[in-house]
């Protein structure tokens, strides 16, 4: 959804440097250090941003100031042709991705000013053109929403449009599992219109017999009778219980493998052995990560290892597969 590689194919050319107006920017004043330091420096300037029906400065306003103070009349421009409304979202957007940061202000009132042009994108597409955090955009959405006019559905980062609750998501979610409970968690995800890790607390939430909506998110619920618990997926009815095994369960099967000669004594057993004795370290070690991962990134990490977590239990139902048609 980004302009900006498209911006970097326009033609440039030269502009006056005094027909340009002052930028429209996230930022609250220029940080003259930066001005002269870009002044005296011997490199040639990109070219800027300009929006063409205000010749206001999307992107390149130190650039500007630093041109003038070289004593330049003109300098490499690009011409965008938006409305204000998306000038403004490619200047957040630019000065977010590149150049002097934004300060921490800065980006909070990027977003609440998006928030007011463009309501019905969700928190993680305005936290990701303005490097708050979406819980940050969350909580600026809170104060100063009207609850009676908080729209049905969201934008979000993918273009994709989602309710604004994942009640009803959650609802779909539960019924598809209901009807196929080996189905994957994107398969379920994919059907719902919700995220894989909603469809992961739907999952768990159904197998410990609690209902798919949390008491919070059940405002809007129809009335129905009591929810019957999901059947256990064929991997946990196999294992006698609910969920995956703890810690020091995994570290027990882990050890009666070590100990069977069939693995021990081949190399591609003692492989299998290395990779889950580092898988289980792996996974102890994000736990102790998670903390410390910016609110910014935290979104873009948990997707990459939701998507690893359902590869890997792909690999799981795979081999249990196979186990049940030798067995069966």
């Amino acid at each position: 959804m980004s302009m900006i590689s498209d911006l970097r194919q326009a033609s440039t050319f030269d502009i006056d440097i005094h027909t340009l107006l002052p930028a429209d920017s996230p930022r609250f004043a220029l940080d003259q250090a930066h001005v002269r330091a870009l002044a005296e420096s011997e490199t040639e300037f990109p070219p800027i941003l300009v929006h063409r029906a205000t010749l206001r400065v999307i992107d390149g306003m130190h650039r500007v100031r630093a041109a003038k103070l070289r004593g330049m009349d003109t300098i490499g421009a690009r011409w965008f042709e938006g409305d204000e409304q998306a000038a403004f979202l490619l200047a957040v957007e630019s000065n977010t991705r590149h150049g002097l940061p934004l300060s921490s202000d800065e980006r909070k009132q990027a977003a609440l000013r998006i928030l007011r042009t463009h309501p019905h994108w969700s928190d993680r597409s305005i936290a990701e053109r303005t490097g708050w955090s979406a819980t940050g955009v969350g909580a600026l959405r809170r104060d100063i929403a009207d609850p009676d006019a908080r729209p049905e559905a969201r934008v979000g980062r993918d273009g994709r449009v989602r309710p604004s609750t994942t009640a009803e998501g959650r609802r779909v979610a539960a019924e598809v599992i209901r009807r196929n409970p080996a189905a994957s968690l994107r398969e379920i995800a994919r059907q719902a219109g919700i995220s894989v890790g909603t469809a992961r607390d739907v999952r768990h939430r159904l197998a410990d017999g609690r209902p798919a909506v949390p008491d919070g998110r059940r405002t809007d619920a129809p009335a129905a009778g009591p929810t019957a618990p999901a059947p256990p997926a064929p991997d946990e009815e196999r294992s006698g219980r609910r969920g995956a095994p703890d810690l020091a369960r995994r570290i027990t099967l882990l050890d009666g493998l070590r100990n069977d000669p069939s693995l021990r004594l081949s190399e591609s057993g003692r492989l299998v052995l290395q990779r889950l004795h580092a898988q289980l370290r792996t996974t102890e070690e994000w736990k102790r990560l998670a903390s410390t991962i910016p609110l910014h990134g935290r979104s873009a990490v948990a997707d990459i290892l939701s998507a690893c977590a359902d590869d890997l239990k792909g690999t799981a139902q795979e081999l249990r597969c196979v186990e049940d048609s030798l067995t069966g």
